[in-house]
Order: structure tokens, then C-alpha cells, then sequence
């Protein structure tokens, strides 16, 4: 398969980053309302697991369900 045009890489690269920012900012925000501190490297593990299973079926509700009790689980919340 042929490499992608370096735009369309850098678009690509842009988007993963914007998505991977405001899953971010939403897992910190649920974590806070529920009356916990965020702890260290829960947002980053949590939403890599969400882009990676969405990338994987391109089901949000999918991933977030998969993400979110993965994150319970290891988290401990």
C-alpha cells in the first residue's frame, strides 16, 4: 500500500490530536464531577484504549463502553 501524501498525513496526525484532546477534557470532567481527583496517566491510558478500539470497529458507544470498564477496572473507581 502506498504511503499517504505528507498533507493528508499531517491532516490525520491534526485530527488524532484534536480527538485525543477532547476525549481528554471529557474524561477529566466525568472523573471530577463524581467528586474524584484524576489520577496520573488515567486520562492518557483511557482515551488511547478509546481511539485504538475505535480505529478497530468505529463504534463510539463501543469503544467508550470497552474504555470505560477497562478504565474502572484498572483505576480501581
Amino acid at each position: 500500500m502506498p504511503a499517504l501524501p505528507v498533507d493528508i498525513q499531517a491532516q490525520t496526525i491534526d485530527a488524532r490530536n484534536l480527538a485525543m484532546h477532547f476525549c481528554q477534557l471529557a474524561v477529566t470532567n466525568e472523573v471530577r464531577r463524581s467528586g474524584q481527583s484524576v489520577p496520573e496517566g488515567l486520562t492518557q491510558s483511557t482515551c488511547q484504549c478509546f481511539l485504538k478500539q475505535f480505529d478497530f470497529n468505529s463504534n463510539l458507544k463501543a469503544a467508550e463502553s470497552i474504555c470505560r470498564q477497562e478504565t474502572l477496572r484498572k483505576y480501581g473507581l
